[in-house]
């Protein structure tokens, strides 16, 4: 209970600065579409966290603090079952210091602190949840955790003893439905936990059979109801450069994406949100060197299970390897690399250390007399409270970042950035009057993304301010070539109405505009006003 209590402490005042920021990003169309009730709808399938969404919205309406209070409370109850789950295979101790890694780590910042990422917190507490209730059972007496690891006894207790277990079974199961329904990378849970009793139960095939069978309805269910109901996966009109590129270019990015997470995982200090690099051609510092790296690293992590027998090792090596494949770019995602998609696999290389450190431990323990095993293992041990000490204060700056817009897009930007970062970073500047550098910054994102629509319409926005309502009204027809964005409808029909002597011109658009969006208020009173302009 003491661990608990200080998982919980550590995790309030770490992020407690966090509860007090504002909306970020993509927060504000995040919050429109749940006050539009369309937060059940949408490109992704995902129902469940948007459920979430709207109960705090209804409950608390859109104000930011307790969308960032609740994903703090997901966040701190994942590191406590975390911890929950590393006892099962380690030492106590380990167990914690390993849950509290998870804990404070800096790549955790993006989806504790973007109340947008909700999801990625979300599906792991749950689908770990639903983990933890299948392998629950009673301990044998006299027994510890760590003493039935020891001796290699992974057994369930006969979890199957009796229908009641077979009704666990399924509850297990339909709880990784629920992750599912959060967020699709919660698909890798059914993989993962069959793995596991592949590992430890084969031989208990009752168990692995019952939950295959679940396992198979409920995703059957799952696929069925998402086709009929027409949600399924859309490229983002390929607005993202990852997804403008052809499938052998993404493979191309495979080896920089791996080591990206890699990197982010043992160095997190140099965090940013809105990554859209792309390898477009095989070279030796951005494919072969990293692909050798890696290739040398995950066979050096078989060949030590190869001479160690150690099953653990190889669950959580498979935990990384399947934390990892969603966002390897094979189905192409709405960005490159983002740190809050570690949240998962980090779980998994968390679980490879703890086996290590466990293994050093139980040499120390049989081996009291040697010194120099022990001056090994308080070192190691001082390390990882120095880590933890780092991490702390990183992730604490890195919630500072997150108070508002123009603190993080300020933080992260980078010369030839993201058109997106350089996009938001021009509306922020544009909202608080500074509109000469704002226009920088949008010229910047229309170089980057000249197909875009959305910097267009910014762009046009500065000029019309400028009262240059040519050059405006060219920005405004850009954006509505490139993706009929409706506020670029709106802006050059106020153009045309107010500025156009061209009344044929002005009828024709605001017509077509009305076609395409007749519930539009500003359009209709626009409308109104040149109808009743031109009857005077």
């Amino acid at each position: 209970m003491k661990k608990i209590l200080i998982i919980v402490l550590l995790g309030l005042l770490i992020y407690s600065r966090s509860l007090f920021n504002g909306f970020v990003w993509d927060d504000e169309v995040f919050i429109q579409n749940i006050s539009s009730q369309n937060a059940l709808s949408g490109t992704y399938f995902r129902p469940a966290i948007s459920a979430v969404y709207s109960t705090i919205y209804n409950i608390f309406g859109p104000q930011p603090f307790f969308f960032h209070f609740f994903q703090l409370i997901f966040h701190i109850t994942t590191a406590i079952l975390i911890y929950y789950l590393f006892k099962r295979f380690f030492k106590e101790t380990v167990a914690f210091i390993l849950a509290v890694i998870f804990l404070v780590h800096p790549a955790a910042v993006e989806a504790v602190s973007f109340a947008s990422a909700m999801q990625e917190v979300g599906f792991t507490l749950v689908g770990i949840a639903g983990f933890m209730f299948l392998l629950s059972s009673p301990r044998r007496r006299g027994s510890s955790a760590s003493e039935l690891i020891k001796r290699g006894d992974y057994s369930l207790d006969s979890l199957l003893r009796g229908n009641d277990n077979l009704v666990k079974i399924f509850l297990a199961t339909f709880l990784l439905l629920i992750a599912l329904l959060m967020k699709e990378t919660a698909i890798v849970f059914f993989v993962l936990v069959f793995c596991y009793l592949f590992l430890f139960e084969r031989k208990n095939q009752i168990v692995l059979i019952s939950y295959s069978i679940f396992s198979v309805i409920l995703l059957m269910a799952y696929f069925l109801f998402r086709v009929s109901g027409g949600s399924l996966y859309v490229q983002g009109q390929g607005l993202f450069p990852i997804m403008r590129v052809s499938f052998a270019t993404r493979l191309i990015n495979i080896p920089m994406i791996i080591l990206y997470y890699l990197g982010k995982f043992f160095y997190p200090m140099n965090l940013g949100i809105a990554q859209h690099w792309v390898v477009r051609f095989i070279d030796f510092q951005n494919f072969w060197l990293p692909l050798v790296f890696e290739i040398l690293l995950f066979s050096g992590a078989i060949i030590y299970f190869i001479k160690t027998k150690n099953k653990v090792f190889l669950f959580f090596f498979i935990w990384f390897l399947l934390g990892l494949l969603p966002h390897l770019q094979i189905i192409p995602l709405n960005m490159t690399v983002a740190e809050r998609w570690l949240y998962f696999p980090m779980i998994g290389i968390l679980g490879m250390i703890g086996t290590m450190l466990s293994k050093l431990q139980i040499i120390n323990y049989k081996s009291q007399i040697n010194f120099k095993s022990q001056i090994k293992s308080k070192t190691i041990f001082i390390l990882l409270i120095i880590i933890i000490i780092v991490f702390s204060l990183r992730s604490f700056i890195r919630t500072l970042d997150w108070r508002n817009g123009l603190s993080l897009f300020s933080r992260d930007i980078r010369k030839n950035s993201s058109f997106d970062l350089q996009n938001n970073m021009g509306v922020e500047l544009f909202r608080v009057g500074r509109y000469f550098e704002a226009k920088k910054y949008f010229e910047i994102s229309t170089q980057l993304a000249p197909y875009w629509w959305v910097n267009w319409n910014n762009l046009g926005a500065i000029y019309e301010r400028e009262k240059n309502y040519q050059k405006a009204a060219e920005y405004y027809k850009k954006a509505i070539d490139n993706g009929q964005y409706y506020l670029a409808y709106e802006n050059l029909a106020k153009i045309l109405v107010l500025h156009e002597n061209d009344q044929k011109k002005t009828d024709e658009f605001l017509r077509k505009s009305l076609k395409l969006f007749p519930e539009n208020q500003n359009l209709l009173l626009l409308n109104t006003y040149f109808q009743e302009k031109n009857i005077k």
